[in-house]
């Protein structure tokens, strides 16, 4: 020290003391944590070496999901369909075969062509009353929205003789945020019409050009895509039947490339997820068109006896019938809403008649829903929330059908063994039953006597 400090070097003494001691402390830290890892047993060690394999494998599983939703599936989704509409055709189309003596390729596209004809006549039909009935509604909520400043007012004046009955101070502070908030709802017509005043003409031009810039840059970019969907109806209509015919070959290519143990997983992933996932469809397709035909009775009697005057029944019911299949959502988000605004409104009929039509339709499924479909999956409510709201971040409004789906088929799989991503309740039970049961035979075997007597 004293050398060192004699030359002026006593930083680097001290640097040089301080080096030392890290590399000491270091050195004790990795002998202690060498110690640490030779007590360790070799179980704990393959546990913890599982449990970070499996982590990787998931966020990669997670990743590649990811990645091809976003990015690839569009471009494959001609084939991924035409591959299941081949599978939903194998049956008819082998039986037909079978029965006819006709050759399998001929009757995989007679049935393709005929299942694709059946859906165009069921979508131009029904496309063309929807949009009829959508121009219509369109026009009948345009005239609404004009008259929105009228009933913004009525609300207003209804809610200054309601302040009337208050003590002074709190009536003249509801006043102010009575008309605070109706300021905010919408500008009164004197005052929009100064601003066009001042703005000119030619701002208003600006301003009309900028307000139908949005819908006109989505029809134009709608158009854009026509003949993209063109040419992926056509390669689906082309690959459906290609596929159709030659479905055995492809199973058996995809059969060949996996071990046996990957096959037989395989099957029983197929046969699981087509059987679930098939019925979970056809009973909420059977409950949708329920929906659809109580609200089209329930609109239409109101109809009859006067209570409601307008028309668009059609695509008021479609629309329900849609929200009603939603995760979380339900009639109530379309119905409710509406009846409580025809209540303020003073059309009182159509408010209660909207109230007694939703509890019907509530009532009659909670009825009918555990008996049409096939098992309750058991997902929680808000893990459908999440499932939707991730849905729509990562992959846009079909990620809101996309992700509830994809939930219940890992769901239905993990409950039946195929993965194991997290420990379902029936595993939990079984478990916990396999690990009190040895306890309880040491527990025999340490206390020999049975009611007072030793065992012989």
């Amino acid at each position: 020290r004293d050398y060192y400090a004699s030359r002026g070097l006593g930083d680097v003494y001290k640097r040089q003391i301080y080096n030392k001691l890290c590399c000491f402390v270091i050195g004790r830290r990795k002998k202690r944590l060498k110690e640490e890892v030779q007590k360790m047993s070799p179980a704990t060690v393959e546990k913890r070496r599982a449990v970070l394999i499996n982590v990787a494998y998931i966020a990669l599983v997670l990743g590649a999901f990811y990645l091809f939703m976003k990015y690839a599936f569009w471009t494959v989704a001609p084939f991924l369909f035409a591959f299941l509409v081949a599978a939903a055709l194998q049956r008819p189309t082998n039986f037909i075969s079978k029965k006819t003596h006709i050759k399998k390729g001929i009757v995989s596209v007679i049935a393709v062509l005929l299942i694709i004809a059946l859906l165009i006549t069921i979508v131009a039909l029904t496309g063309a009353r929807v949009v009829s009935e959508v121009k219509g509604l369109a026009s009948t909520l345009a005239e609404w929205l004009k008259k929105v400043p009228d009933y913004v007012k009525s609300w207003e004046t209804s809610l200054y003789r309601f302040t009337e009955r208050l003590p002074d101070g709190l009536q003249s502070s509801a006043e102010d945020a009575i008309k605070s908030f109706s300021d905010k709802l919408l500008l009164s017509s004197e005052e929009r019409a100064a601003q066009r005043a001042q703005g000119g003409e030619q701002n208003s031009n600006i301003n009309l050009l900028s307000i139908l810039k949005t819908p006109l840059s989505g029809v134009w970019s709608t158009a854009k895509q026509i003949p993209s969907i063109l040419v992926g109806v056509l390669l689906f209509i082309i690959a459906a039947c290609f596929m159709t015919a030659g479905y055995d070959g492809i199973v058996g290519f995809i059969k060949n490339q996996l071990t046996p143990q990957k096959r037989r997983t395989l099957s029983k992933t197929k046969q699981i997820v087509f059987s679930s996932m098939g019925k979970l469809v056809k009973s909420y397709a059977l409950i949708m068109l329920i929906t659809f035909a109580e609200m089209s009775i329930g609109l239409s009697v109101l109809k009859v006896i006067g209570a409601y005057k307008s028309g668009y029944i059609f695509i008021i019911a479609i629309i329900t019938a849609i929200v009603d299949i939603l995760p979380v959502l339900g009639t109530g988000t379309v119905v409710i809403p509406w009846a409580v605004f025809s209540l303020i409104n003073g059309s009182y009929g159509l408010g209660i008649g909207l109230i007694v039509i939703y509890a019907c339709i509530t009532v009659i499924r909670q009825i009918i829903e555990p008996k049409i479909v096939a098992s309750n999956l058991g997902i929680p409510p808000i893990v459908s929330i999440m499932g939707m709201y991730i849905g729509l971040q990562l992959f846009g409004f079909i990620g809101i059908f996309i992700m509830p789906i994809v939930i219940t088929v890992l769901k239905v799989l993990n409950d039946d063994g195929v993965i194991h991503i997290w420990r379902s309740s029936k595993k939990s039970v079984e478990a916990d039953a396999a690990a009190v049961q040895p306890e309880d035979v040491s527990a025999e075997e340490e206390n020999p006597e049975t009611d007072g007597e030793p065992k012989e």
